[in-house]
């Protein structure tokens, strides 16, 4: 072939070329090469035929799909099938010829459109010259798409219709189809899917919300819910996979939302009302179904919240109310209860809901509601009775727990302090019984109890255990002590009687503990010890002060007078009243001796003397009455017990109702300079406050330690004022100032 331009007989070079492109067209096989040519030199010929060239072959492209809409008119049934057949066949032809016409595209049509576009030939920037490509597609559109969109959109939405009711359907078919009106979109450098989204995706998800709207209300009329969301779930997984199969990528999403508001939302509210049902049926496999329905719709789980959240409050409530009467002091009964309420829906949330935040987050506010307005949590029940809890498990027993059943158990027991608004009153009895637990050496494990200050600390800061910590540090200090008062009693050869003296040296400030306002008669056999300990201290700890807590301090006697040698472990008090029948000539002593020589408080002695005949080691010689003033007490020489080693100072070292009223003061007067405290604090930082603004400040700083009431933060601001930290502003009666 020569490149030289040449003269060229057009009509006769178009008359083989038109047949190549029909025999393309119709895929009855054509070699390209020659048309190639027959392009090219129509292209380069003297003159050029490309304006020829381009309408002759728009005119030819144009006949020959009015052509298969003429064929396609006579089918109904078959159209889809016949439409799909044709299109494939025009739309693999049309690129081949596109490649063929590469020259004309490349040279004249490409020059054509530029100068179109440059000089804004035409409105809108329509051009009305195309490559050969596009040319062949907008053809098919104009002249056969547009003329039958009506009826294949038809025979489209019936074809899917059978396939939703389960009839077996040619889906490739389908597909095919719609590529179609992709590729006749893809015209539109802009715009590409806009014939499909107008023609196939809008009529496809107008029939999708009727036929599910439909068919939902008929289900849900003659189903139960369950039945029904089982129902939906299958649909949502058909039409998943049916979008992949109908649809463009583009659509899936849509389609599903699609389906979910027709079966979802539209019926919300019924599907909603079987949450409570299903929560006191424990039915997880609905609860969860209903979860991941609602989860798909925009605020969906929103009410599934409010439902569970009131249902665990009530069940709570009800679990508390059904604490038999006889155990409803009991701390173990009342903790494991609220453990048991929390492990149970913890598991549902964790089951059902898949742990979502926002259901966790519900299952804490109703917990809280539970621990804190349940209907035995006056005064502070249960911040006070999981402190007992906690005795129970770290202090020595014959039940203790495996480390790791104890370390379990902790944790369960801070997820309930974490829902305790009064942690104030958690603080002081915890911090009271390990003190008491420290101080008598009864802690089951050193490491557990550092271990539940850590997680603590880990609550609520570090300002909420320095103490606990600082009791550690000095039960610590206090082995190194006694280790050093021994090695200076050796060296310089003291002598203490027949006495392990083991001493405990405590700080004032960090010890839930008071001296006890008394002139306590300390037994002559450990005053020795008490000498040379208080002046071994003092000559090495100049302008410290030491404070005998008498009332806290134990020890252990042997008995020489039984007719077994037992070895009782007492307090001191109960020491002093035993170790006077040893200098005393008489058997039997009288109560106003004991109080003459021991010179205790009566309330003390008493408590000390009951205890002692509750366990038959005294017993009453003298006396009539249940008075023990009247009374005289003797040795009961027929003591008798299977254990060697008894432990009598036991029922004094438990808490009695006077100490726990005591401690519930403490705290009350612990609040009430709190609130003063952060009153001034906040009042310095501001200088001038209403009333209103003060109370809620105080509110928020103090919501992490317990819950103030308005009347109580009233108070303090009155009391400031006498004070004159506080002054009320002139002229206004609801606003303070800092007075500096």
């Amino acid at each position: 072939m020569s490149l030289s331009p040449q003269k060229v007989d057009f009509d006769k070079v178009w008359s083989a070329l038109s047949q190549s492109i029909d025999s393309i067209l119709n895929q009855s096989g054509q070699s390209g090469m020659p048309m190639v040519e027959a392009v090219y030199r129509l292209c380069t010929s003297q003159p050029p035929y490309h304006e020829s060239l381009y309408l002759n072959l728009k005119n030819h492209l144009e006949k020959h799909v009015d052509r298969l809409f003429q064929e396609l008119q006579q089918y109904q049934i078959e159209l889809l099938p016949q439409y799909l057949i044709r299109w494939q066949k025009y739309s693999l032809g049309a690129e081949v010829i596109h490649s063929i016409f590469t020259y004309l595209n490349n040279g004249w049509i490409k020059k054509k459109m530029d100068d179109a576009r440059r000089m804004n030939l035409y409105p809108n920037n329509s051009i009305e010259i195309y490559d050969v490509g596009t040319l062949a597609l907008i053809i098919w559109r104009d002249r056969l798409f547009s003329k039958i969109k009506f009826n294949m959109i038809r025979a489209i939405l019936e074809v899917v219709k059978r396939d939703r009711d389960g009839e077996k359907v040619n889906q490739s078919e389908i597909y095919g189809i719609m590529t179609s009106y992709v590729k006749i979109g893809s015209t539109s450098k802009t715009k590409p899917l806009a014939v499909y989204k107008e023609e196939f995706e809008t009529p496809f998800f107008k029939d999708t919300k009727e036929y599910y709207s439909m068919e939902s209300s008929i289900f849900l009329a003659h189903s139960s819910v369950s039945e029904y969301m089982i129902k939906v779930e299958e649909r949502l997984e058909e039409e998943k996979k049916r979008s992949k199969v109908f649809l463009n990528s583009s659509s899936g999403d849509q389609l599903r939302k699609e389906v979910e508001m027709a079966m979802i939302d539209s019926h919300k509210d019924r599907i909603q009302s079987e949450c409570n049902n299903y929560l006191k049926e424990e039915k997880i496999l609905d609860l969860g179904r209903m979860y991941r329905l609602f989860s798909r719709i925009d605020n969906g789980v929103k009410p599934m919240l409010e439902v569970l959240q009131n249902f665990i409050v009530s069940s709570g409530f009800e679990s508390i109310k059904r604490i038999p009467e006889k155990d409803q002091k009991d701390p173990k009964t009342y903790v494991e209860t609220l453990l048991n309420v929390y492990h149970h829906f913890s598991q549902i949330v964790k089951n059902a809901f898949n742990d979502d935040s926002q259901f966790v987050a519900a299952l804490d506010k109703a917990c809280r509601k539970i621990v804190n307005e349940n209907s035995l949590n006056k005064s502070s029940v249960s911040p006070e009775y999981l402190a007992k809890y906690c005795d129970l498990m770290l202090k020595k027993s014959s039940k203790n727990l495996e480390d790791n059943e104890l370390d379990e158990k902790l944790n369960q027991i801070i997820m309930i302090f974490k829902y305790v608004d009064d942690k104030d009153v958690f603080q002081k009895f915890y911090s009271k019984m390990l003190a008491r637990r420290l101080i008598q050496g009864i802690s089951a494990s050193d490491d557990a109890e550092s271990q539940m200050i850590g997680r603590l600390k880990a609550a609520c800061g570090f300002e909420y255990t320095s103490k606990l910590q600082r009791m550690f540090t000095d039960m610590n200090l206090s082995v190194d002590m006694n280790e050093k008062f021994r090695d200076y009693i050796v060296t310089n050869k003291l002598d203490l009687g027949k006495v392990d003296f083991n001493i405990q040296v405590l700080t004032a400030g960090s010890w839930p503990l008071q001296t006890q306002a008394s002139n306590f008669n300390v037994p002559q056999e450990l005053e020795k010890c008490i000498n040379q300990f208080q002046s071994w201290y003092s000559s090495r700890h100049q302008g410290r002060k030491l404070a005998w807590l008498h009332h806290l301090s134990k020890g252990d006697i042997r008995t020489n007078c039984l007719k077994k040698r037992y070895e009782f472990q007492v307090t001191n008090y109960q020491m002093a009243i035993l170790l006077l029948f040893n200098t005393s000539e008489s058997t039997s002593l009288g109560y106003d001796t004991f109080l003459n020589s021991i010179n205790l408080k009566e309330a003390e002695l008493k408590r000390s003397l009951e205890s002692l005949i509750e366990a038959n080691v005294l017993v009453v010689s003298e006396g009539q009455g249940s008075e023990l003033a009247s009374q005289s007490f003797q040795i009961n020489y027929e003591y008798s017990n299977k254990r060697l080693k008894i432990k009598l100072a036991s029922a004094l070292q438990k808490e009695s109702k006077s100490e726990n009223d005591a401690t519930h003061k403490g705290i009350e007067d612990d609040r009430k300079l709190y609130l003063q405290a952060a009153i001034v604090r906040i009042m310095k930082s501001r200088k001038s406050m209403t009333h209103l603004n003060l109370v809620q400040e105080v509110i928020v700083q103090s919501r992490n330690r317990f819950q103030p009431n308005v009347q109580m933060i009233k108070k303090c601001v009155e009391h400031l004022i006498e004070k004159e930290y506080l002054q009320r502003a002139d002229g206004e009666t609801d606003k303070y100032n800092y007075v500096a």
